[in-house]
């Protein structure tokens, strides 16, 4: 009888054991938690990243084949909150070489040179959502030569 009685104690689960099971399960489903916002923070800051190219790129294109630059601001629209547009700041900045090949660069024109090199850099700054965003840039610098293309 004492023997059955126990077998009867030992087949079941102790309130330690059982709280220690679950503790561990919060831990894990916490962790999976985090690396999902994580990830998509940063796929959104990624997709800003994409559309903040694409503007520094249209404005590089611009300046080499001396169309109008559309400087100014152009606005990213994030994934997650569809509503918001964040401000991205786009600056054009031509700077001239020299004979020598050295860039001046305490000197900022306002327009590429006719017939002189020049060295243009396109900047695009924007301040993701968020508060633990940090400004973010994209820069893109080439030599152009307006009158040629």
């Amino acid at each position: 009888m004492m023997r059955e009685i126990r077998n009867k104690r030992a087949s079941g689960f102790t309130l330690v054991e059982t709280m220690l099971s679950m503790s561990i399960v919060m831990i894990t489903a916490l962790g999976v938690v985090a690396s999902i916002i994580y990830t998509r923070q940063s796929l959104e800051l990624d997709k800003q990243k994409l559309a903040a190219m694409n503007y520094a790129r249209q404005a590089m294109e611009a300046a080499l084949t001396n169309s109008s630059l559309d400087a100014g601001t152009r606005t990213l629209v994030p994934f997650n909150q569809p509503g918001l547009e964040i401000a991205a700041q786009v600056v054009v900045d031509f700077f001239p070489i020299d004979n020598n090949g050295r860039v001046d660069w305490g000197t900022i024109l306002g327009s590429a040179p006719l017939d002189m090199p020049a060295l243009c850099r396109v900047t695009v700054s924007w301040q993701p959502s968020g508060s633990w965003s940090r400004t973010q840039m994209i820069r893109y610098t080439s030599i152009v030569r307006a009158g040629t293309l």
